[in-house]
């Protein structure tokens, strides 16, 4: 059994979708983002995917990506997955879909991978509350 080597962390993002072309294996980010929306709170999220890629490590790997508000640090969310890594040379891509997250209150959270129970890499997530626009009173035309 190879010895395990911790990888190395190349990309960790958050879109809308991950759509691979089955002939080339190429694969494109629908809607990049750093942030999420909400008119209220709680609310939930239909759709989100976190692709990672890693690279520079050997052996197989549990991971799992875990989602924390900052001032609680309570998971909004976590999956769980598992990698293989033949040789530290491959660059090996994994793709997160999540549905229905929730999402208690605003604020700043931090999406954490995590390869064999090792941080890898981190980046932050912006839960907004979109505010109604106020409307302006009617002008006097006299």
């Amino acid at each position: 059994m190879p010895t395990l080597e911790t990888p190395m962390g190349l990309a960790l993002v958050m879109c809308d979708s991950v759509i691979e072309d089955k002939l080339t294996g190429k694969k494109s980010l629908i809607g990049i983002c750093d942030r999420i929306a909400a008119r209220r709170f709680p609310c939930t999220h239909p759709e989100l995917c976190v692709f990672v890629t890693l690279t520079s490590g050997r052996g197989e790997y549990p991971c799992e990506i875990v989602c924390r508000q900052t001032d609680t640090e309570k998971p909004a969310f976590a999956a769980k997955g598992k990698i293989r890594l033949r040789e530290p040379s491959q660059v090996v891509d994994l793709v997160f879909r999540l549905r229905g997250i929730q999402f208690s209150k605003p604020g700043t959270f931090w999406l954490h991978f995590l390869a064999d129970g090792v941080p890898i890499m981190m980046r932050p997530l912006f839960v907004q509350e979109i505010k109604p626009k106020q409307q302006r009173p009617a002008e006097d035309e006299s």
